[in-house]
């Protein structure tokens, strides 16, 4: 393997080194890169260090000097790199962004990877080892031409890049990989640098097209040099894939854009631009910010049951006020009018949640989304914008659209309650309004007493003063111009102002003037209005725009309440105010954010039951007021009055006062505009988190899918293991190697049960031990701090035992001081068994805590079962196969074994005949037992617990043959599970003898456990060494040639020959009869017993 070219960088900026050394660390390992911020640190690394490139920045102080003096010291090229990055723009100027610092520094790493590929290939040629190297390294395209634009050398990455291999590449056309529009600009810029050495473009990084294999484009970042190799010609360059960068750029722009459109809308909003403006600029920034040729305003008309058209953008002007569709599914406004979400449409020809309509027909529109203006109990209409391509849109997309509608809402319910409010105070104007009247020398002639109240001056004062006096001097200069503009026959001039109060202040107000006709000249008439409350309204909501902003950002729903409670008490001066979120587990509103005197909220505005405002406000979805809260809810309220504006499903806003009529008109409408923000904002929230958890638990999810798969392919490699093992050593070898091979766990081992010693014997074990096993003895021995571990408790209970932190709390036992000394940090034993037989205990170790949980313990369990499963069946084989085995004859005693009690009871004698396993299982057994009666025997067995079914066969000469069915609790049939077959059971007087034949690989001990489990006494009288050698066809032929009479075989030849057994029967006993010239009933005999010769062969001797 090559070594990588060690680069050393010299540069002023050290964030700038930290940042590619990390970079080049972790993402482009062919470079070992290195930097440092010092003339001198450079001239000392040089010196100290083999070096092949040297790379300087070129804004480095005295650049030049310190590049000579590098020349002079080092072997290594010395290459210089502009660090600078010139600011780009993206979409209208409006869009503009500034580079990212990851991304100006991605973009100099590629600058320096460019100098040095071209270094390298300098010196060693496209052909040498380390220029190889370095490019077979990178993960971006690098490429090598000639004069004439020939590919030389393609790194494997344009595979991935442009989709051609690496030597497809050589020796074709550079423009192979460019667009065709792109290909002869190349080749003229080519060739005029050839000829003339001048350079058209930034060689150090560039952004152009580029074409791949199946013809589709895609963003390139290119940087190029040309090699210094003799005579020959050489460029290279550093090719990056940057769609998901330009991916994330247009994005970015888009949702750049419809913040600006919203920004400005929410501006003009707040600005009291009418209502019609407003809808005609809403459907030109939704056009415009979503790229759509399409947007409309539809007003719902309750009363026509229709959908107005009031503002378009597209369609023809001609149509505002003049075209209505229908409110039901019979088009795509209709359909969003019933809906609670907003309506996405990707495209109508595959729509079938409702019908086309004229208006999206005669646009021919494709796709589009439609939002209701409002909420979907109380709508107002409709804002919609299409498109005529197919096309999908982004949340974000739908969000734009629907914050659109939502401020257009507000405005229109604040204009239809600023109209009602206009109308009531028209008829207070000409009280309220300040009036006065001057004469042609600028004197007061008249004052009403609204004026009086105004100014602070009293009515004597102000009558035949001049205006300047009352007004002051610059004031008055102020509003010289209106009486020019008067005689400039304007009739009416509105101006505002401020205007100074007797008390030394000025409030600001707004006036109206025009002529007043008077017998010595023309003199002027007013109406002054004080607009304190207007200028704080104005105010408020400029500072409200603002808080929207940071609502935008803000990510949980405690940080927006905290923003709209400030905003309620800083901006809006609401005395106090609370957000209360809705409980779900609760079920009930719950103070989340409060600014409150006092900090307690009275019950009667936030409580626990159903009469409380801000509940009423909750559920009926409708903002309330209360001018006197004592006096409307009948309560002893410390707030007199309050309002609750419901957040739709999330809660509600609340504020209240210590007194009556606090809030008015004004404070009402800025509590919706709040409240219609901070209800987006806790959508927006809503929706990010529960993206954030799909996320998490789509992770967790697949965490616990690549555990199951592998805990599954573990098992399944343990289950074939199994399958093939020749003994018990070898199956348990193989599960121990296969356990510690799945990477899961550190060590593995499997030991037997003495019970004599209590010890645990490990027989073998996987992984790394490093002598563990050694330096420990695992007892089963309660009580005992080597019998503590999971082992000993495993054996003890039968059941899995875990330990998932061998830390714990010390002192340690020895058995964890040990496991601790080698890594281990969990283990867990599981019992291997089989039908209540243990086998052992397998012990497994992992290097991490909390591994074996509920579902590892439960595989790892099923995983014990199937070991004991297997083990048992390797030693039924192992009987059956076996020609070698071992026979053990037990004296055996207890008045617990119904045998023994029967015989002890009656004095009988018992002997076991038999046994017959059929294909279902079933265990079926032939006894006799003499000395008995058949009834009485009879009685007694169908009175065994293990005894399924009982049948006499035959009686004669004092004994009886009976057939019976065995269950699976018997002790015949455990010993058979276990591989051993029966050879002799007999029973009279107080005891019996018991000889069973078990493999010779079987574990004696276990079965003498077995039999002193069962019987109240058993002991091992012999063992006696078997070998069976299997018959041969000849020894086979000879026996029952030995056991036939020339008759029997001439009987049975013929019977055979002649179908006597085919089916149906080729012959019949009376025709063999017939044939041999003796009696039907002879030929039955001899057939009979030449069976019964043949399977007694077959059978007695099993």
């Amino acid at each position: 393997m090559t070594d990588p070219v060690r680069v050393l960088y010299v540069t002023g900026d050290a964030s700038t080194g930290e940042r590619l050394e990390a970079l080049f660390e972790e993402e482009r390992p062919a470079v070992a890169f290195s930097f440092v911020t010092s003339a001198e640190g450079a001239l000392d690394t040089v010196d100290d260090e083999s070096l092949d490139h040297v790379v300087l920045d070129t804004d480095f102080p005295d650049r030049d000097d310190v590049e000579t003096a590098l020349e002079r010291e080092t072997a290594a090229r010395v290459e210089t790199v502009a660090s600078s990055i010139p600011e780009r723009t993206a979409g209208s100027q409006s869009d503009q962004f500034r580079r990212s610092e990851t991304e100006r520094v991605r973009i100099l790493a590629t600058r320096i990877e460019t100098a040095v590929s071209s270094g390298t290939a300098s010196d060693d040629g496209i052909d040498g080892e380390r220029f190889r190297a370095l490019a077979e390294g990178l993960t971006d395209v690098v490429l090598v031409i000639d004069a004439e634009s020939t590919i030389r050398y393609a790194n494997p990455a344009a595979s991935k890049v442009f989709g051609y291999p690496p030597d497809e590449l050589v020796g074709e056309p550079l423009t192979l990989l460019m667009p065709e529009d792109l290909a002869e600009a190349h080749e003229q810029g080519m060739a005029r640098y050839l000829r003339t050495g001048e350079r058209h473009v930034d060689w150090n990084y560039l952004e152009l097209p580029g074409q791949r294999r199946d013809g589709t484009e895609l963003p390139l970042g290119v940087s190029f040099s040309e090699l210094d190799s003799g005579e020959d010609v050489r460029f290279t360059g550093i090719v990056r894939d940057i769609s998901e960068r330009k991916r994330r750029e247009s994005e970015l722009r888009d949702r750049i854009r419809q913040q600006e459109a919203l920004a400005t809308f929410s501006r003009h909003a707040l600005e009291d631009w009418p209502v019609g403006d407003l809808m005609n600029e809403a459907v030109e920034l939704v056009a415009d910010a979503l790229d759509n040729e399409y947007a409309g305003v539809l007003e719902y008309r309750p009363g026509e049951d229709d959908l107005l058209v009031r503002a378009v953008f597209g369609w023809d002007d001609d149509l505002v006020g003049a075209a209505s569709i229908g409110t039901e599914r019979d088009s795509q406004a209709g359909y969003t009018l019933l809906s609670e979400e907003p309506v996405v449409v990707e495209n109508r020809a595959t729509e079938d949640r409702f019908a086309g309509d004229s208006l999206l027909d005669s646009a021919g529109a494709v796709a589009g989304i439609s939002a209701i203006i409002g909420s979907p109990e109380d709508p107002w209409g409709i804002l919609g914008a299409h498109t005529t391509r197919e096309r999908s849109y982004a949340d974000y997309d739908v969000q734009f659209v629907q914050n659109i509608a939502h401020i257009l809402a507000t405005v229109i319910q604040r204009r239809e309650r600023e109209r009602r409010l206009e109308r009531s105070e028209a008829m207070l104007d000409a009280v309220d309004d300040g009036v006065y009247a001057l004469d042609a020398d600028s004197r007061f002639v008249a004052v009403n007493d609204a004026y009086v109240e105004l100014t602070g001056y009293g009515r004597e004062r102000l009558l035949g003063a001049h205006a300047e006096t009352i007004l002051g001097s610059e004031t008055y200069g102020e509003v010289e111009w209106v009486q020019e503009a008067l005689e400039s026959d304007e009739d009416v001039v509105t101006l505002e102002a401020r205007m100074p109060t007797a008390d030394g202040g000025s409030i600001p107000v707004e006036a109206r003037v025009a002529p007043l006709p008077l017998e010595d000249g023309t003199g002027r008439v007013g109406v002054v209005r004080n607009v304190s409350d207007r200028k704080r309204r104005e105010q408020k909501l400029t500072s409200l725009n603002q808080l929207f902003r940071s609502l935008t950002e803000a990510e949980t729903p405690t940080e927006i309440s905290d923003l709209a409670v400030e905003a309620a008490v800083e901006t809006l001066g609401f005395p106090n105010a609370a957000v209360a979120l809705y409980d779900d587990r609760e079920s009930t509103l719950v103070p989340t954010v409060k600014r409150w005197t006092g900090d307690e909220i009275d019950d009667a505005l936030v409580g626990r039951h159903a009469e409380d405002v801000a509940w009423q406000a909750f559920v009926e979805s409708e903002t309330k007021t209360f001018e006197d809260l004592r006096a409307e809810v009948d309560a002893d309220t410390e707030m007199r009055s309050a309002l609750a504006v419901p957040l739709g499903k999330y809660g509600v806003f609340v504020a209240a006062a210590p007194e009556t009529g606090a809030f008015d008109s004004t404070d009402l409408s800025l509590a919706d505009m709040l409240s219609s923000n901070v209800r987006t904002a806790l959508d927006r929230a809503e929706r990010e988190e529960t993206l954030r958890e799909q996320r998490n638990d789509l992770q967790a999810k697949n965490r616990e899918l690549e555990r199951v798969n592998r805990l599954n392919s573990v098992i399944r490699d343990i289950t074939k293991s199994l399958t093939q093992a020749a003994s018990e050593e070898d199956a348990m070898q193989a599960v121990c190697n296969r356990l510690t091979q799945s990477g899961s766990y550190r060590f593995a081992w499997f030991g037997t049960h003495d019970r004599v010693t209590d010890r645990i014997r490990p027989e073998v074990k996987a992984g790394i031990e490093d002598g563990y096993l050694e330096d420990i003895a695992v007892t089963a021995e309660e009580g005992e701090a080597v019998g503590e571990g999971p082992a000993g408790r495993a054996v003890r209970t039968g059941a899995i035992q875990a330990q998932n932190d061998l830390l714990g709390d010390p002192p340690f036992e020895p058995w964890r001081e040990q496991a601790l000394k080698r890594g281990y940090r969990s283990c867990v034993s599981v019992p291997v068994s089989y039908d209540e037989m243990l086998h052992g205990v397998l012990t497994i170790y992992a290097e991490e805590t909390g591994v074996f949980d509920e579902l590892e313990q439960a595989v790892l369990s099923e995983l014990g079962d199937t070991i004991g499963y297997a083990l048992n069946a390797l030693e039924q084989k192992q009987a059956l196969v076996s020609e070698r085995s071992i026979e053990l004859d037990f004296r055996i005693r207890g008045s617990e074994s119904p045998i023994l009690a029967f015989v002890a009871e009656t004095g009988a004698e018992f002997e076991f005949q038999n046994a017959v396993q059929r294909s279902d299982g079933r265990l079926h057994v032939f006894f006799t037992i003499e000395g008995a009666d058949s009834d009485e025997a009879l009685a007694f067995a169908e009175g065994v617990p293990w005894i399924e079914s009982v049948r006499l066969v035959t009686e004669g000469d004092g004994e009886s043959l009976f057939e019976c069915t065995l269950s699976g609790r018997s002790f015949l049939r455990s010993l058979m599970d276990r591989g051993a077959m029966p050879r002799t059971l007999t029973a009279a007087g107080d005891e019996g003898r018991f000889v069973i034949r078990v493999p010779q690989s079987a574990d004696v001990r276990t079965f003498v456990n077995h039999f002193e489990d069962y019987y109240g006494e058993a002991q091992l009288v012999a063992r006696r060494e078997r070998d069976d050698p299997v018959m041969t066809k000849q020894d086979f032929e000879s026996e029952l040639a030995d056991r036939l009479t020339e008759r029997q075989r001439e009987v049975l030849q013929l019977a055979y020959f002649g179908g006597y057994f085919e089916w149906p029967r080729g012959s019949t006993a009376q025709e063999l009869a017939e044939t041999l010239g003796v009696s039907q009933p002879t030929v039955s005999r001899h057939i009979r017993s030449a069976e019964r010769a043949l399977f007694g062969i077959l059978f007695e001797d099993e």
